[in-house]
């Protein structure tokens, strides 16, 4: 008897379990950690070595989605492949696209100006501007989902949120914003350019774009207009995402400083938001466009 009541009293004085939170990127999980701490354990659906340009889940990751207790994710249009299993969840959601004040971008339309050959033909391009699905790389982008998680979730945020993590994403966009001040009008070079919400907010120029689509590279006519492009800005940074082609990179650019920079912050699993983007994205730009 004894026994059963010291079991009893352990069950009732332990800590309840934390919701399980799932972001379908990395920096949008970066999001939950910061603003509900310990309150919650927050999982990322895609793994490190998996593309979100058309990412093949598995059992178990669709599992974890359909268990969650809150899914945090784009939303269809940025998101298709996630889009059809969402649809089929039943539990609580909240879609980035679908809240107030969210920046939305144009991106990866057909260069209609190009004049492309038989072997100069940039495969796999649309003739439809669509939307830039790198939403989190506006930080403007991640304090409106903040706010909107406020008013969806209203009891599962701990004391002092959004308001805390608010201060902090501000403090850190500001930061970022001074580091790169110097460089800002500084050229540089980018394999199908993921940057574009980042540099936007941030002040950089346009980069010398190699192909508006992965796995595309330019044909002999658009190779030589990106080299003169190079020669002709005076480029010396190459930011290369990991699907970047680094050999063509560096044949278009073989003096340029190139910084290897995961727009999805796939290398850095389990850090906060305001941290990775002023001190991993904004330094790497920093590193490559310095003098």
């Amino acid at each position: 008897m004894r026994y059963s009541i010291i079991a009893l009293l352990l069950i009732l004085s332990a800590p309840l379990s934390a919701r399980t939170l799932v972001a379908s990127v990395e920096p949008v999980a970066m999001v939950l950690r910061d603003l509900y701490g310990d309150s919650a354990q927050v999982e990322t659906l895609l793994a490190p070595n998996q593309s979100p340009h058309n990412p093949m889940l598995s059992p178990r990751q669709m599992l974890t989605l359909r268990r969650a207790d809150l899914v945090v994710w784009l939303g269809a249009e940025a998101e298709p492949a996630v889009a059809d299993l969402m649809a089929r969840r039943e539990g609580p959601s909240v879609a980035l696209l679908s809240l107030a004040g969210v920046t939305r971008r144009q991106g990866g339309h057909d260069h209609g100006d190009e004049d492309h050959g038989a072997d100069d033909h940039d495969h796999g391009h649309d003739h439809m501007a669509r939307l830039d699905p790198h939403l989190w790389l506006d930080p403007a982008n991640m304090a409106a989902l903040a706010r909107g998680l406020a008013e969806r979730d209203p009891d599962g945020l701990p004391e002092g949120q959004p308001a805390a993590f608010l201060a902090g994403l501000e403090r850190a966009t500001e930061a970022a914003r001074a580091r790169l001040a110097p460089q800002a009008g500084r050229a540089w070079l980018s394999f199908h350019n993921p940057w574009g919400y980042f540099q936007h907010r941030l002040g950089l120029r346009e980069p010398v774009t190699v192909s508006e689509q992965l796995g595309a590279g330019p044909g002999s006519r658009r190779f030589v207009a990106l080299a003169d492009q190079v020669k002709t800005q005076q480029v010396h940074c190459a930011i290369a995402e990991p699907e970047a082609q680094r050999e063509m990179l560096a044949r278009l650019c073989p003096d340029c400083r190139r910084v290897d920079l995961d727009p999805l912050g796939r290398d850095h699993p389990g850090s906060g938001y305001g941290a990775w983007l002023d001190g991993v994205v904004a330094a790497g730009f920093q590193r490559c466009l310095a003098p």
